[in-house]
């Protein structure tokens, strides 16, 4: 279960989500943009959040998701995000640990390197000096360089490529030219290109520590010889490193024990209905919580009980995340049309479960069900051990060549492969006395079959999702 949630949009936050997903810790983690979310890797252990809270809904999203333990990895001078989170878990009275970028602070200066409270003592410092600046602060502070004394023609601004920024910075009155829309992180040897291409004699930068560039930052701009305007953080907080932070994640996550197995069926439904359902099949259900699959067969199965959970997800994009969520949950029912072994989505769903961490919290059984290939040559009363089976339903086949070595063959057809395709096709290529049973839906009310040859048939009209038995 996602009891713990990582405020992140940084190289911490980055870092703490790659480390729950290596050891198999359940988190959320929240971000306040589109890009911070693409920064962020796929995993069945994670779930993003990727739109801007305030306090309360912070406080909201802690208590809906019951969240025990906050981790705020956001930027050292994100102080206005840092005070919501701490209001958000002070009110609903969560452990929150703020996660702290080593300060650089000391370790670097010289005669190159400018120390300065806050923006307003940058500009006040910038203006008493000429010569053109490069602006590595971010878009949100771009406004308090345009109260310099000839600005226009003095700040670069490096900023991310978003259109949102740059048409932010248009907006303030940055040209074109003035604006470099660039992402990080940038090398020293990139940095001296950029301060030497734009003649530039001041680099404003934020103490960022390791992860935001900043001592790549300072090196280019020694080299150059130029000067480094260095903001200071706004507060001096207390929280833990991010060893510590990841000592912290492991010693949260649940042991593994062997008692708490649960348990995946995939079940083959047979052609429709809980009368063409192996008895087996039918009792594993019927002592199921939880009944994944479309939802024409979910209403098929009808009420199988009132405390059964029907949700109407087939594919492993959808399934396994909910598993992840859910791990109360412990016998687990995936349905699939027919049989499980023909054609079916079966397979996949039980290669995916074969990954970790699936495989260690889940045994998988596949049960059969009643193939349509079984259904429709009972119905014709004839055997099906020397047919040729093949699948034209979204897949390519050369169904001629299958013709010249096969007298009967069996094919799952759709809409561009429709009997009336088909049709044409053998009577186009000398098996127009070729012999045809089409079914459409099978086994239940509304059942036909449909027997011809290729030009009886052709001009007749027949379920998409049709099967068919060709006699040559």
């Amino acid at each position: 279960m996602c009891k713990i949630l990582i405020f992140g949009g940084t190289t911490e936050g980055r870092l703490l989500a790659e480390f729950c997903h290596e050891n198999q810790v359940g988190a959320w983690v929240s971000v306040a943009t589109g890009y911070g979310k693409r920064m962020l890797l796929e995993s069945p252990f994670l779930r993003i959040h990727d739109t801007p809270m305030d306090a309360k809904e912070m406080e909201v999203f802690i208590r809906e998701n019951e969240i025990s333990l906050v981790l705020d990895a956001t930027h050292p001078y994100a102080a206005e995000v840092s005070r919501n989170i701490l209001h958000a878990c002070t009110a609903s009275g969560t452990k929150r640990l703020r996660i702290l970028r080593e300060s650089l602070k000391g370790s670097s200066g010289g005669e190159h390197v400018v120390w300065v409270d806050s923006m307003k003592e940058a500009i006040r410092f910038l203006n008493q000096n000429t010569g053109n600046v490069l602006a590595t602060t971010g878009s949100k502070e771009l406004e308090c360089y345009t109260t310099m004394e000839g600005w226009e023609e003095r700040v670069y601004a490096r900023v991310l490529p978003a259109v949102s920024v740059l048409t932010a910075c248009e907006q303030m009155g940055f040209k074109g030219n003035r604006i470099i829309g660039m992402q990080g992180p940038f090398s020293e040897e990139l940095n001296r290109a950029m301060i030497r291409q734009y003649d530039i004699r001041f680099l404003v930068t934020k103490e960022a520590g390791h992860a935001g560039g900043f001592l790549e930052k300072l090196q280019a701009a020694a080299s150059c010889e130029i000067t480094t305007v260095v903001i200071g953080r706004p507060i001096n907080e207390e929280g833990v490193g991010l060893e510590e932070a990841k000592e912290i994640l492991i010693s949260r996550k649940p042991a593994k024990t062997s008692s708490c197995k649960g348990a995946i069926y995939l079940i083959g439904t047979g052609m429709g209905g809980l009368e063409q359902m192996t008895v087996k099949a039918l009792k594993t259900l019927q002592n199921c919580q939880v009944v994944f699959g479309a939802e024409r067969i979910l209403h098929d199965m009808g009420d199988l009980s009132p405390d059964v959970l029907k949700l109407p997800y087939y594919l492993s994009k959808d399934i396994l995340p909910w598993l992840n969520e859910h791990g109360d949950y412990k016998r687990i029912a995936v349905l699939f049309s027919g049989d499980a072994g023909f054609y079916s989505g079966a397979e996949k769903m039980a290669a995916a479960l074969l990954e970790e961490p699936y495989c260690e919290l889940y045994e998988t059984e596949i049960l059969p069900g009643i193939s349509s290939v079984s259904y429709l040559c009972a119905r014709l009363k004839t055997g099906w051990e020397n047919v040729r089976l093949i699948s034209l339903h979204g897949r390519e086949w050369d169904l001629l060549k299958e013709l010249k070595s096969n007298q009967r063959i069996f094919a799952l057809l759709d809409k561009r492969n429709s009997v009336s395709a088909l049709c044409s096709l053998l009577e186009e290529n000398g098996y127009e006395d070729a012999r045809l049973s089409v079914g459409e839906r099978l086994s239940y009310e509304d059942e036909r079959i449909t027997r011809g040859t290729p030009g009886t048939l052709k001009n007749q009209r027949f379920d998409i999702l049709s099967v068919v038995l060709i006699e040559r």
